[in-house]
């Protein structure tokens, strides 16, 4: 049986993956239901202030 100090290394493995394969999440969501695996990402994106689409064709 495991510990909980090793059930929680292995949860920070996991979380460590997942924002891995989502560097941008803020949050990931995991749903494990039998065999299926559902992966939800918030993920955030900066927009400069001040660039538009005219002003890169300069």
């Amino acid at each position: 049986m495991e510990s909980k100090k090793e059930k929680l290394i292995g949860l920070n493995e996991i979380r460590e993956a997942a924002f891995g394969m989502y560097p941008n999440a803020s949050k990931i969501t995991i749903a494990i239901d039998g065999d299926k695996i559902k992966v939800s990402p918030i993920e955030d994106y900066a927009i400069p202030v001040g660039v538009s689409k005219d002003s890169e064709e300069e």
